[in-house]
């Protein structure tokens, strides 16, 4: 309660510090103050690419106190949660993209080596496309996600043998339903298909560590992230994630900058993800959550569709979002405001109004 009482004057000292690109347009440092003052987040990233390939970025923030620690700059590394997905997403594509196989089409028990029986039989029917795009029968509404299990070792890349044993929420392909145990599973499934690791892939075949990106068990980041709004987690929580088995769905760190460039040089492979629509699955896009367009939750906002990623972990917040026109930004906010949805709904309506 004392630090929630305290932070107005945090907040408007970071919208204070804010610092912009000269191209930067106007909306995207009031944004960035917005962000501050408004939801909660002390520290700022913000990336804006136009569909001409046009970037600019504002930031805002210090590391941790005021005045006292470094501030915020364009590359210093923030947690990307589950905007790592993104990248996972554009490593598996990648191979399609460039030479089509079909391996996305492939039944998973199939390139896994799983011969049965199962214990839910439609565990037969899973393709590696529907683990990218959400609808391959785990939703964590329903079961628990064993990705963010706190002290606990997930089954998941570890002994995928395991599906076997596991029964579905619901049939492959009969809805769409976020869980982070897909992106783990489509991992291991390129691992087994490409005989060699999405890291090695993402590493050597698409120069992730040029981008200034990284994985959190190598590398965390140094700014300290706010949780007066939690009431049982605070910054230690991540000792007790396994980081290793969580690379895939939000296991990177990086600069909002970063990630941007790293769409933006591989932006074809956000095409092929818009571009995966399966309209055999019912989905009404006016419903957050309800439609994926490979990996990217398609959305209506005032009659407008926008692709979206959104990341959170203890502490923060994340947005990617994309237009029609092709216009993108991603934000990574060292904070949590409250409700949750606020400050993303905020990026959504800005990014549309500067069209």
């Amino acid at each position: 309660m004392a630090r929630r009482w305290v932070y107005p004057v945090i907040g408007h000292l970071s919208a204070w510090s804010t610092r912009c690109d000269a191209q930067a347009p106007r909306w995207l440092r009031t944004l960035a103050q917005d962000m501050a003052v408004r939801h909660d987040a002390p520290a700022n990233q913000l990336a804006f690419v136009t569909a001409d390939g046009k970037a600019s970025a504002c930031v805002n923030g210090w590391q941790d106190q005021p005045f006292v620690s470094p501030r915020v700059a364009q590359d210093t590394p923030m947690r990307l949660a589950s905007l790592s997905k993104i990248v996972s997403f554009m490593g598996m594509a990648a191979p399609q993209a460039a030479q089509p196989d079909g391996w996305l089409d492939t039944p998973l028990v199939q390139v896994l080596g799983l011969s049965g029986p199962y214990a839910d039989a439609r565990v037969a029917d899973i393709r590696v496309r529907q683990l990218l795009n959400h609808s391959a029968g785990f939703d964590r509404l329903k079961s628990v996600d064993p990705m963010t299990k706190m002290d606990h070792r997930p089954w998941c890349p570890y002994d995928v043998a395991q599906l076997s044993k596991t029964r579905l929420d619901y049939a492959p392909g009969a809805r769409f339903a976020y869980h982070n145990l897909d992106f783990c599973l489509a991992a291991v499934a390129y691992e087994k298909h490409y005989g060699r690791s999405l890291w090695t892939a993402l590493e050597q075949g698409l120069h992730l560590e040029s981008y200034g990106l990284d994985w959190l068990e190598r590398r965390d980041t140094s700014v300290q992230y706010n949780f007066m709004h939690e009431n049982f987690y605070g910054p230690d929580f991540v000792q007790h994630l396994d980081w290793h088995a969580v690379r895939a769905p939000m296991g990177l760190t990086g600069s909002a900058a970063g990630l941007a460039r790293f769409i933006q040089d591989h932006r074809p492979l956000l095409t092929l993800a818009q571009g995966q629509r399966d309209d055999a699955v019912p989905c009404d896009a006016r419903r957050k959550g309800s439609c994926y367009d490979g990996f990217l939750n398609r959305v209506e906002v005032d009659g407008q569709p926008l692709w979206l990623q959104g990341g959170y972990l203890y502490g923060m917040a994340a947005l990617f979002a994309l237009d029609e026109a092709g216009n993108f930004i991603v934000w990574l906010g060292a904070g949590e405001g409250r409700p949750l949805s606020a400050a993303q709904e905020r990026i959504q309506r800005a990014l549309l109004a500067a069209r």
